[in-house]
């Protein structure tokens, strides 16, 4: 399941992968150029009047500005919490999952469709600098190195005599990965999704999504390569969030409980031991503690880095989409069902209204205003009014 599964959206909006084996290369080519020419990679996204009731996924700010993204390729830029949503010129009409402001000038967004953007302006204008055209080529080098690595080692080790079982495991995955380069076809990375994107420095940056898919840049996005088959996700399940501590530590959360994180700019990952079979949808830092949460209000707190995990009984089976912190110990979670949930380290208490049902697809915490997004746009409340009645 993935980060954004909420109001059945991307759940059904995300195409499942392609077994193609008959088409001609050419008639692939073809396919996806046709495909490309007459979809939402093409063609930018509409102004419309009524724009702040859509639909956005997530949003992010750098100092007063604010950004927000959602469906159809919408973005909406603001200078602080008194000022209009203005909307932005954006090159797609895909849907944007996730936006992450590096100084008040430059932010990243990606989306579906393998889509990349970036914006140079604070937010007004923004450039698609990669899509899901050129994502079919990066997994095909990645594929391609990969069967030969452990075509390489499944020799050697034949050769070294080493015991059946160890044999067997390299074989399945040599040929797994051969299954996947022989799958793959033009429209293989217009069919994936991205969820996420971080950068920890101008240079380096991380971007990651369905099927297991992260890209990674060096360069400060003028190239990016495939690195989802080189971290401990065999089983290429979505990796839906990331984050990062004071320590340069960065964490990823994703499906089926999966965890890893990387101290050295992704030179090398290890697994988070999170016991959880479900669903991960975020993931937040707080000095040295780390909280990740997903489906059915399911939550795990880590003292140690991700080394050891804690389940914590919230009291909700909403599932939880996102959560910012109020100050340095009290975090607001919010999700499904119009969920508002604090946390102060010991203990929780469910803010919600009863009469507001509308999934939160993320919160953002900018002075003394809680900004919403969800499934009607946007809502703001000033902190001091959660305790009487949750936001409105």
């Amino acid at each position: 399941m993935d980060k954004k599964s909420l109001a059945l959206l991307c759940a059904l909006s995300l195409p499942v992968p392609l077994l193609v084996h008959s088409a001609s290369e050419e008639q692939a080519t073809n396919k996806a150029t046709s495909y490309v020419n007459n979809n939402v990679l093409q063609v930018a996204a509409e102004m419309n009047n009524l724009v702040e009731k859509s639909l956005f996924l997530e949003i992010d700010h750098f100092l007063q500005r604010q950004v927000m993204v959602g469906e159809y390729g919408r973005i909406l830029v603001r200078e602080n919490a008194d000022s209009a949503w203005i909307q932005a010129n954006v090159p797609v009409q895909t849907t944007i999952t996730a936006v992450e402001f590096i100084d008040d000038k430059v932010a990243w967004a990606v989306g579906h469709q393998g889509v990349i953007l970036k914006t140079i302006d604070g937010g007004y204008n923004w450039s698609k600098v990669f899509d899901g055209i050129q994502l079919t080529s990066l997994l095909k080098t990645s594929l391609e190195v990969q069967v030969t690595l452990l075509t390489a080692e499944f020799e050697q080790a034949q050769s070294a005599g080493i015991d059946e079982d160890s044999l067997d495991e390299l074989e399945m995955q040599l040929d797994d990965a051969s299954y996947k380069l022989e799958d793959l076809t033009a429209t293989s990375g217009i069919e994936i999704a991205f969820f996420d994107v971080l950068f920890n420095a101008a240079d380096y940056g991380l971007v990651i999504g369905a099927y297991g898919a992260m890209l990674e840049t060096k360069d400060g996005g003028n190239n990016w390569e495939y690195i989802g088959f080189q971290v401990p996700n065999p089983e290429g399940f979505h990796l839906n969030s990331l984050t990062i501590d004071d320590n340069n530590n960065i964490y990823i959360v994703g499906e089926a409980g999966l965890g890893m994180a990387t101290s050295d700019q992704g030179q090398s990952w290890r697994s988070l031991n999170i016991d959880y079979l479900g669903s991960l949808f975020g993931i937040e830092v707080n000095g040295p503690s780390l909280y990740s949460y997903g489906l059915r209000g399911n939550m795990f707190a880590s003292q140690d880095q991700g080394e050891t995990w804690q389940h914590l009984d919230t009291g909700v089976t909403n599932h939880i989409f996102s959560a910012d912190w109020l100050n340095n110990k009290e975090l607001l979670l919010v999700g499904a069902g119009g969920l508002k949930l604090v946390y102060n380290g010991n203990t929780f208490e469910n803010i919600s209204k009863s009469n507001q049902r509308i999934d939160i697809t993320s919160v953002k915490i900018v002075d003394d205003n809680v900004i919403t997004t969800g499934l009607r746009g946007w809502q703001t409340s000033s902190k001091s009014k959660l305790g009487q009645g949750g936001l409105k």
